[in-house]
């Protein structure tokens, strides 16, 4: 990965937009002071490409930004790519990934916006990041340890226990996956010893099932003799059930035969009974009409009398309607005279009500007066609070204004007295003959006489000062006071008004009574007593009272007499009922002869059915003993069935039985054929339960890690040597040593570790031995063969290197030499980078980056 332009806005330290041009150097130095944002810019360059820098999420956030956003345009494999990081505030991070399609030959083409870019981008985040690591074949871990020399991590690997060394370059070397392949061969070993502790116990399960053999097949053969004898007893009970119930068939014809001679008694008997009461009622019958005969000629007397009624009720019926002719033309005026006599009485009635309403009218009156003399009490009352009301707001008014003048002026009055006591001050200070005020020629008598007048201005001051603090002490009670008594007087506005309303309506209520009063004087009342009068004395409705009396006089004529008609009209209803008797009694004559003849015939009847009903209970009392006595030798049915049941249902239980004891027996015989199975498959599990586990020890720690260690460790160590002799004009070298003996000097194994021995012109000595610059030249050829390394192995080329700071340990030997050696290396790299603080070192790089720390936030310029 080479870079061409990284855009830098919002992120740490850089607020505002910021862009670095890499295609003018290869070597260069970033310089500026601590803190100034030197490696936020490479923290800039991983955070686009990956996400991830030495913070994470919003504190990435430049403080006075409301989002992080990084751009970064680099060259890869002769391919162009671009990538663009934004993180706003509290949202989710946005990530762009593109590719430009037939790149420029001029890269600085690309910083002016020539060409155009494929997206790469995909569905998620995720999957976005996953496409550009696959892209780099790098990932943070490895790209930073490939190609970062961070700031004190420099000796990360040297420094470490040597126990931890392999560990770490285990790590360094993306061995870890070695570890991801052991944990899922233990998975996946644990899978099968699951598997086969479920055969075991599956064949543990069989082979119980298969020690129950001998009993199975026992049982079986004693159901099968229980179910044979069963059997057996069952086809005897059938046979006898047959028999039992070849008899009860014979038993119920007999006693259907009793039944149905019951059913003759009993219709017989009904018969006869219905007869005798039919013959009953046709003797009564014929009594009735004998009765009647006998009464023949006093029936005859009574309906002639009734004729004669007759005549004499039709002769009044016409008298009567004439006078009911009359009794109508009477009704229109006597409907006059009542209509005219209700309209009046109405009116009375209306007049009356009318009378008490006033009476209680005049009664509220005398008591509204009463209420109006107490309201305009109450009302010159409240015009006096009101008066004293407006003389308290006119002197709250008045206190407030000097308040407000006294809390005004004590300001002005306290920086006048501050300003005097200054010119004081200043005044007595003075030694020479100057005034510091005036510059004028100052004696010792001028300047007491200057600061006596002073003085006395300051106690004025002070004088009005006081006066004003004690005025607004003062004020302020009085205004509290004030305020207290015009509340206390603030609703009598409102009383005022509500009781002026109410002696208006009052005032009001009085005059519409003193009106109502005298429009009933002249009108209502001499109307009622009118009214009364010609109620008492009958003097309305003149004309249909004359007209009612004609009337009248012409009916009196008629001589008709209601009672008279009355009784004959009852005369007549009470003789009606001689017709209808007269008319029985012509019945009676005629049906006596044949209702005689017919209650012959009935007796005959009732003779016959009396024999027909003794021969039937005879017949019914033999078939009844002769059925009783077979009962008593029947045997019982219920009991028999109940017994047949029994033995069906034990049969059936112990077919189920033979069936279930005999599918056990079958069972065994598969059982033995799946035991064989099983034990097949347990022996291939076991089998790869062997071979993961040596899968296991070959993906440990001592297995390929350590031989890929082992194969890796000669050429680190070459490089690293390659490197540190440049370092060291050949006078230091490094070694490793992967194996060294237990202090216990009977264990003749060797035990694994990771030691660094490191040589020069004085021998052979540890590393903790060196010295600061001579320890930092090992820790940087060693992490430089490793990124090397590192680079070569994940199929990546290690094209740009960054150093951040590495100098400081060094001595000025120490510097040249290890300016040299990134000389020396510059070939191997597009791109150089090399943080440092140190101002000496600036001029000894072709390019320089300057990092400068404003109020704006981190700016840089390339020099």
């Amino acid at each position: 990965m080479i870079p061409i332009q990284l855009t830098i806005q919002g992120f740490l330290s850089y607020r505002e937009p910021a862009e670095l041009d890499f295609t003018s150097f290869e070597l260069a130095c970033i310089s500026g002071a601590n803190g100034a944002g030197k490696s936020s810019l490479l923290d800039a360059i991983t955070w686009a490409l990956f996400g991830q820098a030495r913070r994470r999420d919003d504190a990435l956030i430049n403080n006075q930004s409301e989002a992080a956003e990084v751009g970064l345009t680099f060259s890869y494999e002769d391919n162009i790519y671009r990538v663009l990081r934004t993180n706003p505030r509290g949202k989710t991070s946005l990530l762009e990934f593109h590719i430009l399609q037939k790149p420029p030959e001029n890269l600085a083409d690309i910083l002016l916006g020539e060409g155009t870019w494929k997206p790469l981008t995909e569905r998620t985040l995720r999957e976005t990041q996953t496409r550009i690591e696959q892209t780099l074949r790098l990932d943070y871990d490895t790209f930073v340890n490939a190609s970062f020399f961070l700031q004190g991590k420099a000796d990360q690997f040297t420094q470490q226990r040597a126990g931890d060394r392999k560990r770490i370059l285990s790590s360094i070397l993306g061995l870890e996956v070695w570890e991801t392949y052991r944990q899922r061969t233990v998975g996946r070993r644990k899978k099968i010893e699951q598997e086969l502790a479920r055969l075991d116990g599956q064949l543990q399960e069989i082979n119980e099932e298969l020690a129950e053999e001998g009993a199975r097949t026992t049982r079986l053969q004693k159901l099968q003799d229980d179910l044979e004898r069963t059997a057996q007893l069952r086809t005897v009970q059938e046979a006898q059930l047959t028999n039992i119930r070849a008899l009860h068939n014979t038993i119920n014809s007999q006693r259907q035969m009793a039944a149905a001679l019951a059913r003759q008694v009993s219709t017989q008997a009904k018969n006869r009974q219905e007869l005798l009461e039919r013959a009953a009622a046709r003797q009564a019958e014929r009594d009735s009409y004998a009765t009647l005969i006998n009464r023949s000629e006093d029936i005859q007397t009574a309906y002639d009398s009734w004729q004669a009624s007759q005549q004499e009720l039709e002769r009044w019926e016409t008298i009567a309607s004439k006078f009911q002719e009359g009794e109508k033309r009477r009704q229109a005026p006597l409907d006059i005279i009542h209509a005219a006599e209700a309209r009046l009485r109405q009116e009375q009635e209306t007049l009356s009500k009318q009378a008490l309403y006033l009476a209680e009218e005049f009664k509220s009156r005398t008591k509204a007066q009463e209420q109006l003399a107490e309201i305009d009490v109450e009302l010159k009352e409240l015009e006096n609070k009101l008066a004293r009301r407006t003389k308290l707001e006119e002197l709250m008014r008045t206190a407030r204004t000097a308040q407000a003048e006294a809390q005004a002026e004590n300001p002005r009055l306290k920086h006048e007295m501050n300003e005097i006591k200054a010119r004081i001050n200043q005044i007595s200070a003075v030694e020479g003959a100057r005034c510091p005020i005036c510059a004028q020629t100052l004696t010792k008598t001028d300047r007491d006489r200057m600061i006596t007048e002073l003085t006395e201005q300051g106690h004025e001051l002070g004088d009005r000062y006081r006066e004003n603090q004690k005025l607004l002490a003062d004020s302020a009670q009085e205004v509290e006071e004030l305020e207290r008594e015009i509340k206390a007087l603030s609703q009598a506005d409102e009383v005022m008004r509500h009781q002026t309303q109410a002696a208006a309506q009052l005032k009001a209520q009085i005059d519409q009574v003193d009106q109502t009063e005298v429009e009933w004087e002249q009108q209502g009342k001499l109307r009622l007593t009118e009214i009364e009068l010609q109620l008492e004395q009958g003097n309305f409705a003149t004309e249909a009272r004359r007209t009612l009396a004609e009337i009248d006089q012409e009916l009196k004529a008629i001589g008709y007499d209601a009672a008279k008609h009355d009784e004959i009209r009852r005369t007549e209803r009470n003789q009606r009922g001689t017709g209808p008797e007269l008319h029985a009694l012509e019945k009676a004559q005629a049906a006596l002869a044949p209702l005689e003849r017919e209650l012959n015939e009935m007796q005959a009847q009732l003779d016959a059915l009396e024999e027909t009903l003794r021969e039937l209970e005879s017949e019914h009392s033999q078939a009844a003993s002769e059925l009783a006595a077979a009962e008593t030798q029947l045997p019982d049915l219920k009991s028999s069935e109940r017994e047949l049941l029994t033995l069906q249902e034990e049969e059936n239980k112990l077919r189920m039985a033979v069936g279930a004891a005999q599918q056990n027996v079958n069972i065994l015989n598969g059982l033995k054929t799946r035991r064989q199975s099983l034990e097949i498959d347990r022996t291939a599990l076991a089998v790869q339960i062997g071979q993961h586990q040596q899968l296991e020890r070959a993906f440990g720690k001592d297995g390929v890690p350590a031989l890929l260690i082992e194969q890796a460790l000669p050429e680190i160590e070459t490089k690293a040597n390659d490197i540190l002799g440049r370092l060291s004009e050949g006078s230091m070298a490094v070694r490793f040593i992967t194996q060294a003996a237990y202090k216990d000097s009977r264990r003749e194994d060797l035990r694994e570790t990771l030691d660094i021995q490191i040589s020069d012109n004085a021998g052979t000595r540890a590393y903790e031995m060196y010295s600061g610059g001579e320890a930092f030249r090992v820790n940087f050829a060693i992490r430089l063969s490793l990124a090397e390394v590192l680079a070569q192995r994940s199929g990546a080329r290690l094209q740009t290197l960054v150093i951040d700071e590495g100098f400081g340990s060094q001595d000025a030997l120490g510097r040249q030499r290890l300016i040299e050696a990134i000389n020396l290396i510059s070939p191997d790299f597009a791109k150089i980078l090399v943080i440092t603080h140190i101002e000496e070192l600036k001029e000894a790089f072709p390019a320089r980056i300057e990092v400068e720390k404003t109020t704006r936030g981190s700016t840089f310029q390339l020099v």
